[in-house]
């Protein structure tokens, strides 16, 4: 059984798509193909997983407009040509595609040779790549029920089946804060807020939060997970608070990117601040964890994670922090009422469970393979029986 996988360009899109990979490598023994972008994060984050990757040109479709949207989109002919050709080669019996740039090229060849093809949309509202897929998809899957609304024209193929999440998420889903806390040389007995802006990091936050370090530090641990690209910044703008109030350094560990030990961090948190795409939401939800959410700031197709924040917010889950309105006191007036009460951060934690979607990634891969294994029954059938060779006549003697 051969799947062809495919999303990327943020870890948002990559983690859920690993996620049905490993599912289907490990329960059905598929041989797989990770398509993504050549110069995207699933470059290197898939083959550390194990699996074979292949990339292609991808044009990023982007949420605002700029010079080089211009010049993305001269690769998009580029990249579905060379997604063409491998997935020909390839001859995948089933695809699944988790959004991402890097997803149209991938399911379009895909459908092009016949290839079913799974489309699972993450955040409530549908992306640009989606929206081309969509028609095309043999079957679409949604994160959360808000999204069914979106594909009324597709409702007969569209199903809720919630969004895949990591395993080790799943692994540490029941298990108390504490040592987690411990492994990242804090105190067990202190509350934690966890920082993180995804994969990409968030720039402003990164500074708002760093701006912020001498008024939170006395009420609790921070874990600020920056962004690699973001990390010399933000130690540059935390080291002063520490200077003056040295007492309070070893309450902050700041780290670039750890998606090696992200389970474990979200494990030892208490409450979050972090952007609101739909992967990062999910998890949360199968935690149980508190949140202040900044969503990513509308781009010209609007903002998906605003419309994912108001929907945990409007659960009791989150509570929000506009982008353009996030500042020192913003933050610290949205942290401490929550941090002070443990009572509201366990009436915010139920909330977030009842979000949940645990059996995502089981549903999501039964359904590749029911596909996957009409399409090899299919082609079985097509495939002209061999006569069995004529017996050799023996000559008369």
């Amino acid at each position: 059984m051969r799947i062809l996988i495919s999303g990327g360009g943020t870890g948002g899109h990559i983690y859920p798509a690993l996620a049905i990979a490993h599912a289907l490598r490990d329960h059905y023994g598929a041989e797989l193909l990770f398509l993504g972008d050549e110069n995207g994060l699933e470059r290197e984050i898939v083959p550390r997983e194990g699996i074979r990757f292949v990339g292609v040109t991808a044009g990023k479709l982007r949420r605002y407009f700029s010079l080089q949207t211009i010049s993305d989109l001269a690769h998009v002919p580029v990249g579905i040509r060379q997604a063409r050709e491998v997935v020909k080669e390839y001859q995948p019996h089933a695809a699944f595609t988790s959004g991402g740039y890097a997803s149209v090229p991938a399911g379009l060849a895909a459908r092009g040779i016949g290839a079913p093809l799974v489309m699972h949309q993450q955040d409530v509202l549908p992306n640009l790549a989606n929206r081309i897929l969509a028609p095309r998809a043999t079957r679409i899957s949604v994160s959360f029920p808000q999204s069914l609304r979106y594909f009324q024209r597709y409702r007969k193929k569209t199903a809720l089946t919630g969004n895949p999440v990591r395993e080790e998420i799943l692994r540490v889903a029941n298990h108390q804060p504490e040592p987690f806390k411990a492994s990242f040389n804090l105190d067990p007995t202190q509350p934690l807020l966890l920082v993180t802006g995804g994969s990409q990091g968030a720039r402003h936050l990164n500074r708002v939060v760093a701006s912020s370090l001498s008024r939170l530090l006395p009420y609790c641990q921070i874990l600020h997970i920056s962004g690699e690209h973001n990390y010399e910044e933000t130690r540059q703008l935390a080291e002063p608070h520490f200077a003056e109030r040295p007492e309070l350094r070893g309450r902050y560990v700041l780290r670039g990117y750890i998606s090696t030990r992200m389970a474990e961090a979200l494990a030892a948190s208490d409450i979050l601040v972090c952007r609101a795409g739909a992967a990062t939401l999910s998890e949360l939800a199968i935690l149980g964890r508190p949140s202040i959410l900044i969503p990513l700031p509308p781009g010209i197709t609007g903002s998906p994670q605003e419309i994912n924040a108001a929907m945990f917010r409007q659960a009791g889950a989150a509570e929000i922090i506009p982008d353009r309105e996030l500042t020192p006191n913003a933050l610290q007036a949205a942290v401490l009422p929550i941090l002070e009460s443990g009572a509201r951060r366990t009436l915010m934690a139920n909330a977030a469970r009842t979000l949940a979607q645990p059996q995502a990634t089981y549903t999501l891969t039964e359904s590749v393979v029911e596909l996957a294994k009409k399409r090899i029954e299919k082609l079985s059938i097509r495939e002209p029986r061999q006569s069995p060779p004529a017996e050799r006549r023996q000559p008369d003697r």
